[in-house]
């Protein structure tokens, strides 16, 4: 299973889960293969990811393993700071989380500041 954001959905991807809307409605049933009509109503629902079986699109190695541990470090360090209230359980914030953890670790060891 794979957790994707729905702009990176294909028609015949197979739903892991079912999609329900804010209020617990069903809209698409879990083992349901994805239309192009799936594809246009789902950020209108307010969808933003969708659970799919089989591995996520394009998936590829981890582009944290390639930073520099020290860089990693310092930027996971920030980025507790700075998500201190979130929840991080939550999809989104983790995602969110995870995209600014690297984002700030590849400034980091570009600028080339150990232990700043």
């Amino acid at each position: 299973m794979a957790l994707i954001p729905v702009d990176q959905a294909e028609v015949g991807m197979v739903l892991a889960e079912g999609v329900t809307d804010r209020r617990g409605r069903l809209l698409i049933p879990a083992g349901r293969s994805l239309e192009e009509r799936n594809l246009s109503s789902l950020p209108m629902w307010g969808i933003t990811h969708i659970l799919v079986e089989g591995d996520a699109p394009g998936t590829q190695e981890d582009p944290l393993e390639s930073l520099e541990p020290w860089a990693l470090a310092q930027a996971a360090a920030e980025m507790d700071e700075l998500f201190l209230h979130a929840n991080r359980s939550h999809p989104a914030m983790a995602e969110l989380r995870r995209i600014r953890t690297e984002r700030r670790a590849k400034q980091i060891q570009k600028e080339g500041r150990h232990g700043d």
